[in-house]
């Protein structure tokens, strides 16, 4: 995804973070943050940029650009509401009222929306050298109530049901643009004035705009019915795996067994979850890295054939074509 190469390199010097920084944050997280160990080395226990910004509208919006200099474990209590997470960079590994979650960007930036219908317990845990960059926004049910629109729709009762459903948890097929405006709030120079305020509260909404749009579109991921919080967990520490062995892909045992599941209970949760198999979802995330590579290295087709996984580059151009309605050759012809 174009931009992020440049983007890096607009970051100011890294300051280190201790735990008043972290509690000033906290606080406005949520009730009863806490964070431990409490002791503190010469580096701190963050060393970057972390922010929490409130918006007139209700919305909220956490920045993180740090690299975790110690094993931290923080606790809050969150209220209920909708929140997007793009992660741009590194991992993160939470748990809500005991239900982990673990969301790790590491062959792209992935995205996440949940929902807590209730007062929850949020946990988090951090390793020492671990880079984190993110943006997580979130909505307040009072926000949607104030916003909800007359009509009747499909989408609208989709959005009703996961916001009324404890821990629903749907993917955030990321485009480009949401990047690069994620990008823009990591690098936005906090002593900008109003003029920067407005501008991180202008990508804020416009990422909010583009998390929502997911329950419009037709191939969005169902809210998932008839499954357990544990099994949606592994379900997405399975597809996890998948994406951090896109160039080596591994057996549906081998998934199974990595994520705690019988190859059986795998493939039944992940289509639950997801609405398409273990292999579909490969196949997919492997044209997306293919699609990256041609837009932003330059690859030849051939290259991103083989990247995706195709030995022959007219069967590549093909599947590319079927999921993204245009052929790979489109790319070198927009570049130009």
């Amino acid at each position: 995804m174009g931009g992020r190469s440049q983007q890096r390199s607009q970051r100011r010097p890294r300051r280190p973070l201790g735990v008043s920084d972290l509690e000033a944050v906290g606080r406005l997280a949520g009730a009863e943050y806490r964070v431990s160990p409490r002791r503190e080395s010469p580096s701190g226990l963050l060393e970057g940029r972390v922010s929490m910004r409130h918006f007139e509208s209700g919305i909220s919006m956490h920045a993180t650009d740090a690299i975790e200099m110690a094993d931290l474990h923080t606790e809050v209590v969150l209220q209920p509401g909708l929140s997007a997470l793009l992660l741009l960079e590194g991992e993160i590994d939470v748990a809500f009222d005991g239900t982990p979650l673990r969301v790790a960007a590491e062959a792209m930036p992935v995205g996440r929306i949940w929902s807590l219908s209730r007062p929850t317990s949020f946990v988090r845990k951090s390793a020492r050298g671990r880079h984190v960059r993110k943006v997580n926004i979130t909505v307040p049910p009072a926000w949607f109530e104030a916003h909800a629109g007359a009509a009747d729709t499909g989408s609208q009762r989709d959005l009703g049901r996961f916001l009324t459903t404890q821990l629903s948890i749907r993917d955030w097929r990321l485009t480009a643009g949401a990047v690069r405006k994620a990008e823009q709030i990591l690098t936005a120079d906090e002593a900008s004035g109003m003029l920067g305020g407005l501008s991180v509260e202008q990508n804020t909404l416009a990422l909010l705009f583009e998390a929502l749009s997911q329950f419009t579109q037709v191939d969005a991921e169902p809210t998932v019915r008839n499954v357990s919080p544990r099994d949606v967990s592994r379900a997405h520490t399975a597809r996890e795996i998948v994406v951090r062995h896109l160039d080596d892909p591994l057996s549906l045992p081998q998934i199974a067994r990595e994520s705690g599941m019988s190859v059986s209970t795998l493939q039944r949760v992940f289509r639950a979850c997801f609405g398409h198999s273990v292999i579909e979802f490969l196949r997919m995330r492997r044209l997306e890295l293919a699609r990256q590579v041609l837009d932003d290295c330059g690859a030849t087709v051939a290259e991103a054939a083989q990247r995706a996984g195709y030995s022959n580059p007219s069967n590549f151009a093909t599947a590319f074509q079927r999921e993204f309605g245009y052929p790979p050759s489109h790319i070198h012809r927009d570049r130009k």
